[in-house]
This record gives structure tokens, C-alpha cells and sequence, in this order.
């Protein structure tokens, strides 16, 4: 599970999720995209989709997960978000259960599975995101988004000291720009919470972007030689590699962690 977040809105998000999820899928992977983000639930809209079903169902015990899954383009698949889930920890046993069922499920059948978060540090997106094995965060190189973004990473880990970032500054005019905001944020979250902050990489400044998000049509699909797109399959490559490098993840570990966040583990 590899949660993508940001501090705030309107830094690339949900549109970074998308285009990471097909570059992955270019190449060869199952890839999933969870709209976690309960408040916009907007996935669906840049992806032109209009679904029928969405995770609401699987809450309410109507569908499951795979009934809900919903093919877009590039290969990946998407589960529809909706603000039904945003009270999780107020549901019954059974409600509870069948989130836990059907993320499980979810995971068994995919490679890579994106969950694109809320923005902010309002409880279910910092639940979200500290439960994930990997935490991409977005920041653009404006003040207050990197402020932001810091504000995240201090609430992340106060729920889970073990937390794992990767820094992703996005919108940004070269490379040296972006690793003067991944310095800046990294020295400050040394000095405050004694924790370094890695580099991931970084996503061009690009028109290309815009334009597909008018089209309602990803620029890794709409704009495949556009900068953007570069620099975004390269992200997916380091992605990859880190894959191959490490041990997997344990499974029990997400459904623990995403248990206790949002209140499942309750008896009910």
C-alpha cells in the first residue's frame, strides 16, 4: 500500500496518483488507485469515468470490492470513492469488518495499490496515510504548501514514529529547485522532530499537465513525451527498484494499522 498525500489542496495529488498508477502499469504491474479522498472523491473525474458503484457499497455489504472496481485507461484499475466512508469509526461490526474484507481482497489481487488520500491533516487522511507501508508526499516549491506538507509529516508521526516519507516536490522549474525545497524541508524536520525526509523526485513545471486535466485524460496517456511524463515514468522506475530491493511488506501490518486509525478495532 503506498499512500500519496499532501499538506494541502491544489498541490497535484490526486493528478500525480492517476499518472503514477498508469506509468507503473506500463510495466507489467497490477496497479489499483483507492479515492481515499473523502471530501473531493475526484479520481473518477480526472479519469473521465462515471461509475456505477462505489466503496459505500462495499461498506454497506451490497458489493464487493472487485464488483466495484472499475477498469480506466492505462490499465489500472480505480475504486470509486465516496464521503460515505469518511465517519468509519462511528459504523457497526459489520460495516467495520467489511472494510477490513475488502481492502484484503483489494490486496491480493493487485501488485501496487495508490491510495490517493485527502489533502490536509484532518483524521481519516492522516489514517490513511500512516497506515501505508510507503508515503509519497506531495509539495509544490510555494511557502505555504511546504509549510503544510511539514505539518503533515509532524502529525504522521505522532500517530506512527516508524512512518516512511518520500518527497515528491511537484510543479517545480528544474531539479535544482526541487532539491533546495527537499533540503529545506528535510533540515527542518531534522532539527524539530529528529527525522530526515527523503528525496524522491520531482514533477516539471509543464502545460502538458493543464491541458489533460481539461481533456479529463492523464498526460502519461494524453502527452506520453511531454516533461511530465518523463519525469513521472522515472518516479515509477525508482518505484520499482525500491520493489526489487526490499523485503515485502506485510499485509497484517496495513490491516493492523489501518484498524486501530480508524477505530475498526473495536469490539462495537
Amino acid at each position: 500500500m503506498l499512500a500519496v498525500t499532501s499538506g494541502k489542496g491544489g498541490v497535484g495529488k490526486t493528478n500525480t496518483s492517476i499518472n503514477l498508477a498508469i506509468a507503473l502499469a506500463k510495466k507489467g504491474v497490477r496497479v489499483a488507485v483507492l479515492d481515499a479522498d473523502l471530501g473531493l472523491a475526484n479520481v473518477e473525474v480526472l479519469l473521465g469515468l462515471n461509475s456505477l458503484y462505489n466503496i459505500q457499497h462495499v461498506i454497506a455489504g451490497e458489493r464487493s470490492m472487485m464488483e466495484v472496481l472499475v477498469q480506466g485507461p492505462g490499465g489500472i484499475s480505480v475504486i470509486p470513492g465516496s464521503s460515505g466512508i469518511a465517519r468509519l469509526a462511528d459504523m457497526g461490526p459489520r460495516a467495520r469488518q467489511n472494510v477490513l474484507d475488502a481492502l484484503q481482497e483489494l490486496q491480493e489481487n493487485h501488485d501496487f495499490i495508490i491510495v490517493d488520500t485527502m489533502a490536509g491533516i484532518g483524521q481519516n487522511a492522516v489514517a490513511f496515510a500512516a497506515a501505508c507501508d510507503e508515503i509519497l508526499l506531495i509539495t509544490t516549491p510555494e511557502p505555504s504548501s511546504i509549510v503544510d506538507a511539514y505539518a503533515m509529516i509532524k502529525t504522521i508521526y505522532q500517530m506512527r514514529d516508524d512512518a516512511v516519507f518520500r518527497l515528491i516536490v511537484n510543479q517545480a522549474l528544474n531539479e535544482a529547485q526541487a532539491k533546495a525545497v527537499a533540503a529545506k524541508m528535510s533540515q527542518v524536520a531534522q532539527q524539530f522532530l529528529g527525522r530526515k525526509i527523503s528525496y524522491f523526485g520531482f514533477i516539471p513545471r509543464d502545460p502538458h499537465v493543464q491541458q489533460s486535466v481539461m481533456q479529463s485524460n492523464p498526460f502519461m496517456l494524453r502527452f506520453p513525451q511531454c516533461a511530465a511524463a518523463s519525469n513521472v515514468q522515472a518516479l515509477a522506475t525508482r518505484l520499482m527498484q525500491q520493489r526489487m530491493d526490499q523485503t515485502a511488506p506485510s499485509r497484517s501490518g496495513f490491516f493492523r494499522r489501518i484498524a486501530e486509525n480508524l477505530g475498526l478495532a473495536s469490539n462495537g
